[in-house]
Formats: structure tokens, sequence, C-alpha cells
């Protein structure tokens, strides 16, 4: 897993950690700022292709691939599309990556390349969160 562009003096919070459900990836951080997560994930999915479709880098969908080509020609045009919040309470900082596709329109293969995306993009994201609460 890469952490190209996810490194810095940011500490995890290891008591709440890291939660992954089939449609929802939550990093819980401590001691960062709101502003900082936001413009690391904003970076490393632009390293990934994603581009920033609607909302802004705290509460936004991200995407990459031609949604009318999806639905016209499935399987055959990749789309990937996820929301990201990124929310502070007082000292924690919460990071969430949502599904906002589901693949359905590429069919099974679709719905398989969703999952597979989806797998690395939060796992990229567990290592970083690992390496940064280690500091």
């Amino acid at each position: 897993m890469s952490n190209e562009i996810l490194d810095s003096e940011m500490q995890a919070d290891t008591n709440s950690g890291v939660e992954i459900t089939k449609e929802c990836a939550t990093y819980m951080f401590t001691g960062m700022d709101k502003e900082k997560l936001a413009d690391k994930v904003s970076q490393y999915l632009g390293s990934k292709g994603y581009k920033l479709e609607t909302g802004d880098k705290f509460l936004g969908k991200y995407g990459k691939g031609s949604k009318v080509g999806r639905i016209l020609l499935g399987a055959m045009i990749k789309r990937f599309c996820w929301e990201i919040r990124v929310e502070q309470s007082k000292d924690k900082t919460r990071l969430m990556l949502v599904k906002d596709a589901k693949g359905i329109a590429g069919g099974l293969i679709g719905i398989n390349q969703m999952n597979n995306e989806y797998a690395l993009i939060t796992e990229s994201l567990k290592a970083w969160h690992a390496k940064v609460s280690q500091r």
C-alpha cells in the first residue's frame, strides 16, 4: 500500500482507530487540524486521478471516470465516486470515506471494480493512519 502523499507530524487516535464497513470507512485522529487532514486527503485522491466534483474538501464528492460513459457502456468504462467528510470536534478529527456509487451500472464486473477500488483506497488510508498513530 502506498503512503506517498499522506505523511506528516499528525497523530491518530489509537482508541477510536479505524472502522471500515462495506459502504463507509471512518478514521479518527487526535491532535490533527481539520484543514491539514482535508488537504492531505484531497492531494492523495488527486494523485490517484480523482477530481472534486461537488462540494468542498471538507464535505464533497470526488470522482474519476465518466458517469454517462459508465451508464452507456457499462463495465468497459470505469467510474468511481466517493463522498468525503472531514469533521472536527474539540481535539478529534474524523475522516469519512463513503461509497457514492455502487458500480451497478457496470453489472457484476462494475461492482467488483468498485469494491476493489474501495479496498485499495481504504487500505492505503488505513496504512497511513497506522503510520501517523505511531508518532
